[in-house]
Order: structure tokens, then sequence, then C-alpha cells
């Protein structure tokens, strides 16, 4: 009972602001009946959120040299940058490091620009804070989409998150693992489809710097990260001792993931030792956001969405 009035008084609050600002109000579905658990999906105004903001941020391009692998690779990363950043400023932001889709690469999903548009209006309205988004590619050889998760675990924390938040003005005070233990409730590991099974497989290994995980459309343990299982999310637990939040999304029965999906989360919210279940991020450790839509990465702005509403980077 106490999550459906806090349902409701969220809405009715979101409503209220919308009607504040004249925009429309964003449309709750109720869709638990098709995962069998209590969940929530509210879409915004796409009219609005999906058209330029007056107050626009900017994506960044970078380009880097790779060594881990059997040979040198060149690769890029695309980095949102909320309006107003300052790289001589003293604010600090919190950090999303977002994984695309099987095939994709770090432009899959800014280099669209009504997800762009979405972010900037996100932070406009007031739903979240100025945040960073940085998007990678677990794909060392893109031309070929050839990976190796183990030794991109490596990449990512040796290599790519020091450049990114030694560059940028993330949480992490330094750019080295003191840093990243530091600020970890300042950033999330989130990913869509491939990127999700990759969030997941992230989990163990990246739960010290890293306290929310956002899986996206994407179950356990497929596509080379077979290895992942709720046990090691369970072991990784016990042996961090850390806070810890997994918001789970997915869509509707469209969404070649769904059954499987569906199927994890009924699972996970019947283990409430490890996976207590409600989108409270500061008492609750795991939450399954049900929508409607089909299998496609840009639905992740729409589940991001939902996640700034219920929290995240929130005081």
């Amino acid at each position: 009972m106490k999550k459906i009035i806090s349902l409701a008084l969220l809405f009715s609050l979101l409503c209220c602001a919308c009607l504040a600002r004249g925009e429309e109000a964003p449309t709750m579905l109720d869709l638990s009946d098709l995962a069998g658990v209590p969940t929530h999906y509210l879409l915004y105004d796409r009219e609005l959120f999906e058209s330029p903001d007056e107050h626009p941020g900017q994506v960044v391009k970078i380009k880097y040299k790779n060594d881990l692998y059997e040979k040198q690779f060149t690769n890029y990363i695309s980095v949102y940058l909320p309006y107003g950043y300052d790289e001589n400023g003293s604010e600090r932001y919190p950090v999303i490091y977002f994984l695309h889709g099987n095939g994709g690469d770090s432009t899959t999903l800014l280099g669209n620009e009504a997800t762009v548009n979405a972010f900037d209006h996100m932070i406009s309205s007031g739903v979240v804070r100025p945040f960073i988004l940085v998007a990678p590619s677990y794909y060392y050889d893109q031309r070929h989409k050839l990976c190796d998760m183990d030794i991109f675990v490596k990449e990512l924390r040796e290599e790519l998150m020091p450049m990114i938040e030694g560059k940028y003005r993330t949480y992490a005070e330094t750019p080295d693992e003191a840093g990243f233990r530091a600020s970890r409730d300042y950033r999330a590991i989130c990913g869509f489809s491939r990127g999700s099974f990759s969030t997941f497989f992230l989990f163990d290994k990246m739960l010290d710097v890293s306290r929310t995980f956002l899986p996206f459309s994407g179950a356990i343990g497929l596509m080379g990260e077979s290895d992942t299982t709720l046990d090691t999310l369970r072991s990784a637990i016990d042996a961090n001792g850390l806070d810890y939040y997994i918001y789970m999304a997915c869509g509707g029965t469209e969404d070649l993931a769904f059954e499987g999906c569906a199927a994890l989360a009924r699972e996970m919210a019947a283990d409430e030792a490890y996976f207590s279940y409600g989108p409270d991020m500061k008492k609750n450790h795991f939450f399954y956001c049900q929508s409607d839509n089909i299998h496609q990465d840009l639905t992740s702005r729409y589940y991001l969405y939902n996640a700034f509403l219920d929290g995240l980077f929130q005081e």
C-alpha cells in the first residue's frame, strides 16, 4: 500500500510541476500484471522533450588508442556534457557509463538528436541534476565486432575511467582507484540489450567504484557473459559489504527480451535478503521498470528518465 501511495504522490507532483511550466503531464502506464511485480513507468511529453532545449548540452567525441588487446586499436568515446559545463569551474557532476546494444557503437545513443534533447530537458526541467554520460564501446575491433569482456573490464577501470574522469569534473577528486571508490555514489553503469548483459557482468567487477547499475532489456547470462548468475551478484554483495542498487527495465511483450527480464525480475524481487524490492533508491536494492516499448537502444532515454524520477543521483 505504501508503494501505491508513494507512486500516486509522485505522479501528482509531476502533473502539478508540468502544469506550472505549461507542459503536458507525463503519461503513467500500469503494466504490473505483465511482469508480476509492482512497477510503474512514466512517459514524458515527447513533443517537448525531444525538441531542442534553449539550454543545450554538448556531445564530445574522443579518439584514443588501446594497447591492451593483441594489437593496437583506435577507438572512440562519446561524452554528453550538460549545459553550462565549465572545465575551469568548481562544480562536480555525477557520471553514467552507458553500454550500447549488439552491433552498436559509442554513437548509438548520443548520436541521436532526440535523445540529447531529452537529456537537456530532463536537466532544465529539474527532473535530474546536471550529469555527464559517457558512451564507450566494448568492441575493441569495431569493424569486426570483436570484444573480450574480461579485458574490457581492465580497459574501463585502468584506461577509460582515468582518462575521462581526469579530464571532466566528476565526483572523483583524483582519477585513480582511491578517487573512484570514494565517489561511487555518483557513478552508474548502464546498458541496453547486450549492454545490459554487460552491465550485469560488470556488477561484481565494478561494485567497489559504482553504487548503481541500470540494465535495460537484457537479462543475466547471454552473449559471452554467461558466467554471470544471481549467485555471482550475491557473492559480490557479500564480499564488498557496500550499498548498491539495481534499476532494471524492459519493454513489453513486443520486446524480445521481455520473457527473460520478467522472469529474472520476479526471481530477484522474491529474494528480499539481497534484492529488497522498491523504487526508493535509499531504502531498497532493486526495482523493475516495465514499459510497453519495443527492443530498441534509444528507449534507454525513457528508462533513464524514470530512473531519475525514482531518485538516481538525488541527494
